[in-house]
C-alpha cells in the first residue's frame, strides 16, 4: 500500500512540475545567432517577403546585423550584401511599410547619431533616405515607434528621446515627414525611456503611452482622432512614477481591454484597464512585481491556454536578478515557470523578440544580451501541450500597408480575446507583425472581428484552429452606412465609440465645441437603417457628454451610430460581439 502511495505521489508530482514547467531549448549555436557584444534590441519582420520572418538585431559599437531567416532553422549575416551600414551607437529598431509599397522598410535610432530609415529596395537591398525623408534629427534615442497617428494610411514615427524633446515625424505621403511634435501635444523634454502606440480607450485610434526615469511620472496620451494628443495621465492613473524602461501590452483577462507592464529598476507595474478609462497597478497581488533591473518585455501566450503570459528580461550584470517567464494562471495572478530553464537567463538581459520561426504554432524567443563575448540567445519553444492557436496575418488595403494598428478580436463559448499589430514595443525591439492567439482547447473561433486604422470592420464566423489565417482588409462583406451620410466628422464636432467592437455596453463619447447650443439626436442604427436605440434627443446641447447603451437585445455584427445635430448629419460604423 505504502508503495502504491508513493508511485501515485510521484506521478502527480511529475504531472504538475510538467505543467508548471516552460519547455524552452537554447537553439543559438544551432541557428547561428550566437551575436556578440553589447546587443540592445530586436526586430522581427519578413524584409525579403519569402514567407520566413528575419531579425534585426541591434548593438553598439560593432554594428547592427540584419539575419535572414533561411527556413531550415538557421538564420544567416546578409547586413553587408544588402547594404546595411548602422553607426556605433545605434540601439533602436523597427520595421514599417513607410512608402506603402507592401515592403517592410527599417527605421534606426541612435545615443550619439543621427537617424537612419531604410528604404527597401524589394530585392534584398536597402538604401538610407533619412536626409531626404526629413527624420534625421534624433541622438539620445530610447524608443522608436511607428504608427499611423491620423489614420491617414501613412505611418508616422516617434522618437523617445533622454533628456531631450521627443519627437513626433507625420508622414506626408510622398517621401517626406514633418515634425509636428509641438502641434499634436506630445512635447515632453523628460528622461524618456520605453513607449508604446496602443488604443487603451477602445476608440479605434492609436495612443501614447511613454515611461520615464528617475522617479518622473509616466504619460499617457490620449488620441483626440485628428493627430493630436491629450495628456490623460493623472486621470488615468497611469502616471506611474518610478525608474521605468521598457512597457508592453496585452489583454491579461480577456475582457477586451488592453493592460500595461512595464519594467523598472525596482518593482515592476502592471496596469489593469478597468475600462473606463482608468487603470489599477495590480503588480503586488498579481505576483509579477520583480525586483531586478527590468530592460525588455512581452506579453505571449507560450502555452496557448489562452491566457496571456509576461516574459521580461533583467540585466543581470547590474543588479543579480534572472530574466523571467510568467505563466498566467487566468485569475489575474501569475506563476514563475522559467526555473531551471534556459529562459532563466543570468547574461545580462536587454531586448527581445517573439515570434514563430519554424511555423509549428508556437512562440519562440530572441534575446539581446548587453554582455559584450556572451552572445544572444535563442530560445526555441517545446511545448508538448495539446493546446490548440491561431496566427493572423493581416494585408492592408485602405490602411498602412503595414497594417500596424490594426486590432483582432476573438469571440468563442463566452470569452473573447483581443490583440493589435505593434510598431514596437518592451525595450529597443518589435514582436511579429502576425497575431498569435492561444485557443486552449477551442478548435473553432466563433466570430473574428478585424477592425483596421481606416475604420473599416471585416468579420468571420467559424474560424478553424491551427493555421495561419491571412485576411485582406475589405475582404468580408461589410454594409456601407444606411443613408448617404459619411463617416467624416465636421471639427466642430468629436465623437468616440468606446469599446469598439463593443459587447456588454457602448459608451458614445460626443462634443460639440461650436459653443452654440443645436439640437442634437444620437441614435443606433442595424445595417438596414432600422433605428434600435436613440441614445440621445436634447434641445441647446453644447460642450461634451457620455451616452451610454446597454447592449441588452442588440444584435450582433455591423451597426451605425447616427448623429444629427443642427443641419449636420454623419454615422460611425461599430459592430457587437
Amino acid at each position: 500500500m505504502k508503495k502504491i502511495t508513493f508511485t501515485l505521489l510521484f506521478c502527480f508530482a511529475m504531472t504538475c512540475l510538467a505543467i508548471a514547467q516552460a519547455a524552452f531549448a537554447d537553439m543559438t549555436q544551432q541557428a547561428g545567432l550566437s551575436m556578440a557584444g553589447l546587443n540592445y534590441g530586436i526586430a522581427v519582420a519578413d524584409f525579403d517577403q519569402d514567407g520566413e520572418e528575419d531579425l534585426f538585431a541591434t548593438r553598439i559599437i560593432l554594428g547592427c546585423v540584419l539575419y535572414k531567416n533561411n527556413g531550415d532553422g538557421t538564420f544567416t549575416d546578409v547586413t553587408a550584401q544588402a547594404g546595411i551600414t548602422t553607426a556605433g551607437t545605434a540601439q533602436f529598431a523597427v520595421w514599417g511599410d513607410v512608402n506603402n509599397d507592401g515592403w517592410p522598410d527599417l527605421f534606426i535610432g541612435a545615443r550619439d547619431d543621427d537617424n537612419m530609415l531604410y528604404l527597401n529596395n524589394q530585392n534584398g537591398t536597402f538604401s538610407n533616405v533619412a536626409a531626404a525623408a526629413g527624420v534625421l534629427n534624433g541622438k539620445k534615442v530610447k524608443a522608436a515607434l511607428f504608427a499611423d497617428i491620423n489614420m491617414d494610411g501613412w505611418l508616422d514615427i516617434y522618437v523617445a528621446r533622454l533628456g531631450l524633446q521627443n519627437i513626433l515625424y507625420r508622414n506626408n505621403g510622398d517621401g517626406t515627414f514633418t515634425d509636428i511634435t509641438l502641434a499634436s501635444g506630445t512635447i515632453d523634454p523628460s528622461i524618456s525611456m520605453g513607449a508604446i502606440f496602443f488604443d487603451y480607450d477602445n476608440d479605434g485610434d492609436p495612443d501614447l503611452y511613454l515611461t520615464h526615469d528617475a522617479n518622473i511620472p509616466n504619460i499617457l496620451y490620449r488620441n483626440n482622432g485628428n493627430g493630436t494628443f491629450t495628456n490623460v495621465s493623472v486621470i488615468s492613473g497611469a502616471n506611474i512614477a518610478a525608474m521605468g524602461m521598457g512597457v508592453d501590452v496585452g489583454d491579461i483577462n480577456n475582457d477586451g481591454w488592453m493592460d500595461i507592464y512595464i519594467t523598472n529598476l525596482g518593482a515592476n507595474t502592471l496596469l489593469l484597464n478597468n475600462g473606463n478609462g482608468t487603470f489599477t497597478n495590480i503588480a503586488v497581488e498579481a505576483g509579477v512585481h520583480d525586483f531586478g533591473m527590468g530592460w525588455g518585455c512581452s506579453f505571449l501566450d507560450f502555452d496557448n491556454d489562452g491566457w496571456q503570459d509576461i516574459y521580461l528580461a533583467n540585466d543581470s550584470n547590474f543588479s543579480p536578478f534572472p530574466n523571467l517567464l510568467y505563466r498566467n494562471n487566468g485569475d489575474n495572478t501569475f506563476t514563475v515557470v522559467s526555473e531551471n530553464t534556459p529562459l532563466h537567463s543570468m547574461l545580462g538581459g536587454y531586448g527581445f523578440g517573439c515570434f514563430d520561426y519554424d511555423h509549428d504554432g508556437k512562440l519562440d524567443i530572441y534575446l539581446a544580451n548587453y554582455g559584450g563575448m556572451v552572445g544572444n540567445q535563442f530560445f526555441k519553444n517545446q511545448g508538448s501541450n495539446d493546446n490548440n492557436w491561431l496566427k493572423i496575418k493581416t494585408k492592408a488595403v485602405e490602411s498602412n500597408a503595414s497594417a500596424i494598428g490594426t486590432r483582432v478580436t476573438l469571440e468563442m463559448d463566452g470569452s473573447i480575446m483581443v490583440d493589435e499589430v505593434n510598431g514596437g514595443s518592451g525595450w529597443a525591439s518589435q514582436n511579429s507583425l502576425i497575431l498569435h492567439f492561444g485557443l486552449g482547447q477551442v478548435d473553432t473561433v466563433n466570430l473574428m472581428t478585424v477592425r483596421w486604422p481606416s475604420g473599416i470592420i471585416d468579420s468571420f464566423e467559424n474560424v478553424p484552429a491551427n493555421q495561419l489565417l491571412e485576411v485582406t482588409e475589405g475582404e468580408s462583406k461589410i454594409e456601407d452606412p444606411p443613408t448617404n451620410q459619411t463617416e467624416i466628422i465636421p471639427d466642430d464636432f468629436e465623437m468616440y465609440l468606446m469599446p469598439n467592437p463593443f459587447r456588454d455596453y457602448l459608451l458614445v463619447h460626443f462634443a460639440n465645441n461650436t459653443k452654440v447650443p443645436q439640437h442634437l439626436k444620437i441614435t443606433l442604427l442595424d445595417a438596414t437603417g432600422k433605428v434600435l436605440l436613440t441614445l440621445a434627443d436634447q434641445d441647446h446641447f453644447t460642450g461634451s457628454a457620455n451616452f451610454r447603451a446597454e447592449a441588452g437585445s442588440l444584435p450582433k455584427g455591423i451597426l451605425f451610430v447616427q448623429v444629427d445635430i443642427g443641419g449636420t448629419s454623419f454615422t460611425r460604423k461599430l459592430i457587437r460581439v
